[in-house]
């Protein structure tokens, strides 16, 4: 065989526009007079790595923010992504000081006693560059289709001295300016007219740039080349900013490589698009979002986590994530609170900036000062630094640890291996080690897709589940029913516990497979096929019984051990209780 091309899709540049608001403690339009003071005389801003000046600019829709633009730049590599958000740090800072100077205070959008709070709610605007009309359809309708996970991961909430609202994006709520993405069918100025009018029709506005996504860029911004996207509300910090700058990048990447394939985008249904765009900016990364399912129409709805959709969009990133070198580092603010909050059974993870200011808060009720804040945006380094992950190695180090070395993981991709072709037959080893004509075993997602029809026969429950115990390692489905909606979750556990007669209760946390419990639960799996062992006893007994379990090592007679629950839950008169449920799986 004989290599004749290779493609790689090198990513193009981006324009950022990163926003803040600003507050003039008792003046009730003290902030858009100082805005626009600010706008006539603006400080000097440092030059990006391109060489071109930043500048800072204002909207006419919010009078009381504004933004720091990069101009086109380009985010190839860590070195480059690197001084981008060192110089991007240094602008705001130097925007910081003269705000202070006039009187006023440069703080993150949100600060809910600001006079009027709507006239500081800003995005951080990514534009991206294409290079013709169809890299511009593809990437708009790609961005349009993982438009809620975007919202719940990068939503930003109203805050004050009693700490920060719940809920997702509380510019998105408020806003009467931008509406949800249209499916583009094609760029050709005669198809953007009828999405014109079809504007005119839903919303009663015309314009395209009112969409999350503006195919057609945002002018104001002078981007009017660029695709701009619109769905993460403005950072805190500029390290946030730069993590959505990369997500946004691989988004451009891929959409490059379904533009070259010859491949499009598949049209969500629009209803769908907005049911699930609405619970993202209502509840964020709490929000349980519907599975597109119009191909199989016979099956009822089903949901997700929209921390597990953040999850899977990772997972879809990753080669291009690679390709552009990304860092453990770089990707932490946005991965790494969503995964530890997804898999650890302990709560209080910061997943992004707005449980960030929340445990701010609840550490020092005076962290959202507006005076402390100020403070902050005036740093270089601060406005750099990981505040997520230095937060969630405070809650929990040894989660964290691992979360880092999960994620490095993912980035660094399977080992290559060697071509061994050359060698003899008698050294070469089969590419399988399973029968053949016997199927690869089920991941722990694809077990949980299967249970998830509808009237599954108790024999293909059974077949489902050992194809999952041919897997190595340890069977743990407590993370993967995490990340699924509540009610899925304790649906899929109630098909997966056996009956009553082949359930045992345990009192206490297991020495050996010798003693009387665990040896009755291996002869009913013996006998059925699968047990079931309970334990509900105190809280803080829990760890005993995971750790007894790991300290008996693997059931006799190739039966495997499968976790179903592992989870704490208040009882009568606020006592912690603790419940720890293991599957016995006979082959």
């Amino acid at each position: 065989m004989t290599l004749v091309a290779l493609y790689r899709s090198a990513p193009l540049r981006q324009r950022i526009s990163k926003g803040y608001s600003v507050y003039v403690p008792g003046h009730g339009r003290g902030a858009e007079e100082l805005v626009g003071s600010l706008l006539a005389g603006p400080p000097p801003l440092p030059a990006g790595p391109s060489g071109q000046p930043h500048t800072v600019r204002g909207s006419a829709r919010a009078r009381a923010a504004l933004w720091v633009d990069t101009g086109r730049v380009s985010l190839h590599d860590p070195a480059t992504r690197a001084r981008t958000a060192e110089a991007l740090a240094v602008s705001v800072a130097r925007v910081a000081a003269d705000v202070r100077r006039r009187g006023g205070l440069l703080l993150p959008t949100g600060w809910q006693q600001q006079p009027d709070p709507l006239a500081g709610l800003c995005a951080d605007l990514h534009s991206a560059e294409v290079l013709n009309p169809v890299q511009r359809e593809v990437f708009t309708n790609l961005v349009r289709e993982h438009t809620a996970s975007l919202i719940a991961l990068g939503g930003r909430q109203l805050y004050g001295p009693g700490g920060v609202a719940p809920g997702g994006s509380a510019r998105l709520s408020r806003s009467f300016d931008q509406v949800s993405t249209r499916y583009l069918d094609s760029c050709a100025p005669e198809h953007l007219e009828r999405v014109r009018t079809r504007l005119r029709q839903e919303e009663r506005v015309g314009r395209l740039e009112v969409m999350d996504v503006s195919p057609l860029g945002m002018p104001e911004a002078q981007a009017g080349e660029d695709v701009t996207v619109r769905l993460f509300d403005a950072q805190v910090t500029v390290a946030g900013t730069l993590a959505h700058a990369l997500l946004v990048q691989a988004l451009s990447m891929w959409s490059r490589d379904l533009e070259r394939t010859g491949r499009r985008v598949r049209q969500v249904p629009q209803f769908l698009l907005e049911q699930n765009r609405a619970r993202a900016v209502a509840h964020g990364l709490a929000a349980e979002l519907r599975v597109d399912q119009t191909r199989r129409t016979e099956e009822p709805p089903r949901t997700q986590s929209a921390g597990r959709a953040v999850r899977t969009l990772l997972s879809e990133l990753l080669p291009y994530l690679r390709q552009l070198d990304a860092t453990t580092d770089e990707l932490a603010p946005l991965f790494l609170g969503v995964e530890m909050a997804g898999s650890a059974a302990a709560s209080g993870f910061v997943r992004n900036e707005n449980d960030l200011l929340a445990h701010w808060h609840r550490e020092d009720r005076t962290a959202l000062a507006p005076e402390r804040l100020a403070q902050g945006l005036a740093s270089p380094d601060w406005l750099t630094a990981d505040h997520c992950g230095a937060s969630n190695r405070a809650v929990g180090h040894g989660s964290w640890a691992a979360a880092r070395v999960w994620l490095t993981d993912r980035l660094a991709g399977p080992a290559p291996q060697p071509d061994r072709r050359h060698e003899a037959q008698r050294d070469r080893r089969p590419e399988s080690r399973r029968e053949p004509g016997r199927p690869a075993p089920l991941t722990a997602d694809q077990l949980l897709d299967r249970l998830a029809r509808p009237d599954l026969p108790a024999p293909e429950v059974m077949d489902a589940l050992r194809s999952y115990c041919r897997a190595g390692g340890t069977l743990d489905l407590t993370r993967p029913l995490r990340s699924r909606g509540r009610d899925e979750a304790r649906a899929l556990r109630r098909v997966l516990r056996p009956r009553a007669g082949q359930r045992v209760r345990c009192e206490k946390p297991p020495v050996s497979w010798d003693d009387a419990t665990a040896t009755r639960a291996l002869r009913a799996a013996g006998e059925q096929g699968v047990a079931l062992m309970h334990w509900d006893l105190p809280a803080q007994d829990r760890a005993r019984v995971r750790e007894a379990l790991r300290g008996m090592g693997r059931a006799p007679g190739g039966v495997r051990t499968v976790l179903l629950t592992d989870t704490n839950y208040t009882a009568r008169e606020d006592e912690r209780r603790g419940t720890v449920e293991v599957l016995l799986v006979a082959p």
